[in-house]
């Protein structure tokens, strides 16, 4: 009888490392190969944790689309972003999953009490490097054609890509 419950034991193990490791390689490919899109940041609030200091974001495009309430939108969906010539992404409309053109790109959202959300509300940073972030305007994202949108990195105006300075 212990045989088979370590045999079950060691199963379901191996089972959930792999379910884990096929996400963290699923998410990789997405960073490495994914399409980059800037999304307008609103106003940010830094904020220091016990872990590190991070900044609390909000995109301009995590509002609920003219003309629509937030209760009539499912759960979980998609956006289609209309890209302009910098790859700045602004609502089009709810993706219907029919074919999209080349400038423009799927962002999956959360619905979550009364706002929306991209899944990346926070982004952390060094301790001490506050100060590089202050004067960030975009939301540096990488996306799959699939929707699945990954917050790599924040950028200035200029999309300049933001990083401390290295002593």
């Amino acid at each position: 009888m212990k045989i088979i419950r370590l045999i079950i034991i060691l199963i379901t193990t191996a089972f959930i490392a792999w379910l884990f490791g096929s996400q963290i390689i699923a998410l990789n490919k997405v960073r490495d190969d994914g399409q980059t899109v800037y999304l307008d940041l609103r106003p940010v609030d830094p904020r220091a944790l016990m872990l590190g200091d991070y900044m609390r974001l909000r995109y301009t495009e995590e509002r609920v689309p003219e003309g629509r309430d937030i209760d009539d939108l499912p759960p979980k969906g998609a956006f289609v972003m209309t890209l302009n010539e910098n790859n700045v992404g602004s609502f089009s409309h709810l993706d219907s999953k029919a074919k999209i053109s080349s400038n423009e790109v799927r962002f999956n959202y959360t619905r979550t009490n009364r706002s929306l959300t991209f899944g990346a509300p926070r982004f952390y940073f060094e301790n001490g490097t506050a100060q590089t972030y202050e004067n960030a305007r975009y939301g540096v994202f990488k996306v799959s054609p699939a929707g699945k949108a990954i917050l790599v990195n924040l950028a200035d105006e200029k999309f300049k890509t933001l990083r401390p300075d290295s002593d």
